[in-house]
């Protein structure tokens, strides 16, 4: 057989030459909020626990490299949150109201992660994520009883994990549904009330320890040229 007559070379399957998943992008995404806190109120296996739920929504953006049907890559998002939980004490009562309350309301949340995903028929991505969690967390306590309050407004620092699927439209789009599990450290908080308005020496001691999940929706836009595969390096 003549050299012209030979088939054409097919590309290697393993190559980081690119596809359709490669390269850098930014999208938006909204979803449902779900959010668990716990409370140690100083006592050795003192706990009580509160939820709540609502909305988010954000901004991502991220960079993947894809060999064959591997998918590796980086991704952050910054997002708001609409999300109050709090405990009111069922063992006091002022004026027929629960006296004791704890809250933490988070005002907004962020991760940073990595990505590693199966592209399955060109355009659909399955992928795995994981990473570093960040949040804006309000923290309060009342005790009206003895004109006892404080609040406070701090970051706490965690982990997430999670996965979803992607599809991709005309080399550009994407659509995802995506759910992530958030994990944040315990923030241990110390309360001084002024003992002129308390009655005394008014101390609290309070830990919070927030998680939460969320499910969202995305839509993502990849930036670059629509090309399949990169130029071969010479």
């Amino acid at each position: 057989m003549s050299i012209k007559d030979s088939p054409a070379p097919v590309a290697d399957a393993r190559s980081c030459d690119g596809g359709p998943f490669a390269g850098f992008y930014v999208g938006a995404a909204v979803g449902y909020f779900d959010q668990e806190t716990d409370y140690a109120l100083g006592g050795p296996g003192v706990t009580v626990s509160s939820d709540s739920n609502g909305f988010s929504g954000g901004l991502y953006s991220g960079y993947n490299i894809q060999c064959g049907r591997l998918v590796v890559g980086y991704e952050s998002d910054w997002n708001l949150a609409d999300s109050d939980s709090s405990w009111l004490d069922p063992d006091t009562s002022c004026g027929g109201s629960p006296c004791n309350s704890l809250s933490s309301d988070v005002k907004y949340y962020g991760t940073s992660r990595l990505r590693l995903g199966l592209v399955h028929r060109d355009n659909i991505l399955i992928y795995a994520t994981g990473g570093l969690a960040y949040a804006k967390v309000e923290h309060s306590f009342s005790t009206p009883d003895i004109a006892f309050s404080a609040s406070d407004e701090d970051w706490n620092w965690g982990w997430t994990a999670g996965g979803g699927v992607e599809l991709l439209r005309d080399g550009r789009w994407g659509l995802r549904a995506e759910a992530l599990y958030i994990d944040l450290s315990e923030d241990n908080r110390s309360y001084v009330g002024d003992p002129g308005v308390c009655g005394g020496l008014c101390v609290a001691n309070v830990g919070y320890d927030n998680e939460f999940v969320v499910a969202r929706i995305g839509l993502t836009y990849k930036l670059g040229a629509r090309e399949e595969a990169a130029a071969p390096l010479k």
